[in-house]
């Protein structure tokens, strides 16, 4: 395997100082160390307008093709989102939506691609309902959620005023993160271009 893996990361909320965001920035950051070429999604940068299913994909405009084929071509991905109200943010919701384009063809959706989760929260609960629910997401879109999911409590005291992390466990958990993510990404690709 010549080509480094592409890991895609899709995070944030519209808040400008996103903690879920500022958590994606670091995972990327890991999956770059080990090798991994990165590409990453902001929800306040994309703006999305909400997905309309009666739409063809041929009149969506190119800041939404370019999501969709950077996605179709990723070989992983990383998703964090904020938990707002005990599930994942509304804007995250609508970027998953998105992906029903991914349909059809014979890997269709996120068929063999390696999944990590990440969830922001100021509460205990809201985090870890936010994962499950984006579990449940993954798995039908026919992807595969890493075996570790990091849902940070108190995110606000997580990050400082810069976005960077300043809490020693939580950096643990993302660096542990964005290395399974790789490192299992990987291991499919291989399998993957051996079987062909």
């Amino acid at each position: 395997m010549t080509n480094p893996i592409h890991i895609v990361g899709v995070g944030g909320t519209l808040r400008i100082d996103s903690r879920s965001l500022y958590a994606l920035d670091y995972a990327l950051s890991i999956a770059q160390s080990q090798g991994a070429s990165v590409t990453r999604f902001s929800m306040f940068d994309l703006q999305l307008p909400m997905y309309d299913p009666s739409r063809d994909y041929a009149d969506e405009d190119a800041t939404i093709k370019h999501f969709i084929e950077t996605i179709r071509t990723a070989d992983g991905m990383i998703w964090s989102t904020g938990a707002y109200h005990g599930t994942l943010a509304g804007v995250t919701k609508n970027a998953i939506d998105y992906m029903q384009y991914l349909s059809g063809g014979e890997h269709p959706y996120l068929h063999n691609k390696v999944i990590g989760l990440i969830a922001t929260a100021g509460g205990d609960m809201a985090g870890v309902n936010t994962l499950t629910t984006m579990t449940h997401s993954v798995h039908s879109l026919r992807g595969t959620v890493a075996p570790l999911m990091v849902s940070i409590h108190n995110a606000k005291s997580t990050f400082d005023t810069n976005g960077n992390i300043v809490s020693e466990k939580y950096e643990k958990k993302l660096n542990a993160l964005g290395k399974l993510v790789v490192e299992l990404t990987k291991k499919l690709k291989v399998s993957r271009e051996a079987s062909v």
